[in-house]
């Protein structure tokens, strides 16, 4: 049996394969190059790495929350059958990393345990960001690949050349399932909606992948 741990709002039926491990991607464009990180991290982990990420990220940082979109606006959207779901895509500039340290003190249980969000925190200035997307797989993109390689180390998490995430064993009859949380009476549209009060704003919509 696997020791790897979900985080309470993700349900995956069959965690054969899967442990802590990174694997490590280039990546190029006409506008940035650099590289990608992509970790399978245990659910106790998620956070310990988080506060450590943002610790040593260049001031100014910022923060991106992802969620679900409302239930009375998505039904506005689903205009045919096959329409897909959608997501809202929140950013909050001009943080410390006092500020973020803060908010993972705060908000951090319910934004990581909860199944229907995503987030990530960045830098302004370096642009290294740590995002972790759905069923809470952890992607860092870089242009300092050897930082973020003694980052992992740090945390005893190996380099693998081609990871196995939760996606691979998905079959029909095992698929994955991710749900709404409340902590303490809250979910993340109650973050959300607080942290609107400090400057959060919504970005866009998107297609949910």
């Amino acid at each position: 049996m696997s020791d790897f741990q979900l985080v309470s709002g993700v349900h995956v039926p069959n965690l054969d394969g899967i442990h802590e491990c990174y694997e490590l991607q280039p990546r190029a464009s006409a506008k940035w190059s650099g590289c990608v990180f992509n970790a399978n991290i245990s659910a106790e982990h998620l956070q310990p790495i988080l506060r450590a990420f943002c610790e040593q990220l260049d001031e100014p940082c910022f923060f991106i929350l992802e969620t679900a979109t409302r239930k009375d606006e998505e039904a506005a959207l689903q205009n045919e059958p096959a329409a897909p779901l959608h997501r809202d895509v929140f950013y909050r500039n001009g943080y410390t990393r006092k500020d973020l340290r803060l908010l993972l003190e705060t908000y951090g249980e319910l934004l990581i345990n909860d199944g229907m969000s995503r987030l990530g925190f960045a830098s302004h200035v370096t642009h290294d960001e740590i995002y972790v997307g759905k069923y809470k797989i952890m992607t860092i993109f870089t242009a300092d690949e050897q930082r973020y390689k003694r980052f992992f180390a740090d945390f005893h998490i190996p380099q693998e050349d081609d990871i196995k995430t939760v996606w691979s064993n998905f079959t029909q009859e095992t698929p994955g399932e991710s749900r709404l949380i409340t902590i303490d009476g809250k979910t993340v549209y109650d973050v959300q909606e607080g942290l609107a009060q400090d400057g959060l704003y919504f970005a866009e919509r998107r297609e949910e992948s």
